[in-house]
């Protein structure tokens, strides 16, 4: 990564604090970061491919912050263009994160924003970058309730998630990714409830486990190639799947899940904490 890129950008990125700021504020600092990136590919002080696809990708994440879809798409567009022609692992990479998805569908880009994933899976049919394909599904199966799913999206997502499932049997994250391909479907259809609590209390015994953290910042290529280490596996799986639970109105059994985390060294979770009180 471009050292200059990489220390400007840890100056403007608001990372982790974003809800005790203003609105103001947020959108003041995502609109600096902004134009700096932007600025930075006008004027060629980025070379490097993934470098330029780390700008680009933070580009379309903070309008997506902001709501602002319109901006994103135009934005998007020249993401892809940059991709689309390297190898066709980095297809994913446009579509690895579900923020930048519900912003183009708010603002009627959903066409575009699938027609990228329909590209990406079809152009990748081999296990050779699970982590950033696994990344594309969970965004393309998360839904919520403003913007649902048309049948024929759901449909595509849940099909290309459940064929991933069975070519990736034998990975060390499977049970990850059945836990998040689980949780986001028991949100849109009948589910077992009994293997999803299993499933959740075996990722519970995984939190305490060491938490390895990597240097890596947000958007870069190798966020995504580098999978989570099992305690982070562990604590995305549970959140998920606690809120799949809440979402099923089962609110005693993601109570005593959510706790039995908590127990365990779990962050807590004030989104969770405010639909259980």
């Amino acid at each position: 990564m471009n050292s200059q890129i990489k220390n400007r950008f840890l100056e403007l990125k608001v990372v982790g604090q974003r809800c005790a700021m203003s609105p103001e504020y947020k959108q003041k600092r995502d609109m600096q970061l902004i134009e700096y990136l932007k600025h930075a590919l006008e004027h060629n002080e980025v070379v490097e491919f993934e470098d330029v696809g780390f700008c680009y990708w933070n580009i379309s994440d903070n309008y997506a912050l902001q709501r602002d879809g319109h901006s994103q798409y135009k934005n998007h567009v020249n993401f892809y263009e940059h991709v689309k022609n390297h190898d066709p692992v980095y297809l994913f990479w446009p579509v690895c994160d579900t923020t930048p998805r519900l912003t183009l569908e708010k603002d009627g880009y959903s066409d575009f924003w699938w027609s990228l994933y329909r590209e990406a899976v079809q152009q990748n049919t081999e296990n050779r970058c699970l982590f950033p394909e696994f990344c594309a599904h969970r965004a393309a199966l998360t839904s919520v309730p403003a913007l649902p799913h048309t049948s024929e999206h759901l449909t595509f997502a849940r099909s290309t998630f459940e064929q991933f499932l069975e070519r990736t049997k034998d990975s060390e994250e499977y049970t990850f990714y059945l836990a998040i391909y689980l949780s986001l479907t028991a949100q849109i259809a009948p589910y077992d409830r009994s293997r999803l609590k299993h499933l959740c209390e075996e990722l519970i015994d995984e939190l305490s486990l060491p938490n390895i953290e990597h240097d890596f910042l947000i958007g870069e290529w190798s966020a995504f190639t580098t999978p989570f280490c099992k305690r982070k596996q562990a604590a995305i799986g549970v959140n998920s799947i606690i809120n799949a639970f809440i979402a099923g109105g089962e609110l005693q059994t993601a109570r005593e899940l959510y706790l039995s985390a908590c127990d365990k060294g779990m962050t807590k979770n004030h989104y969770i904490e405010s639909k259980l009180t």
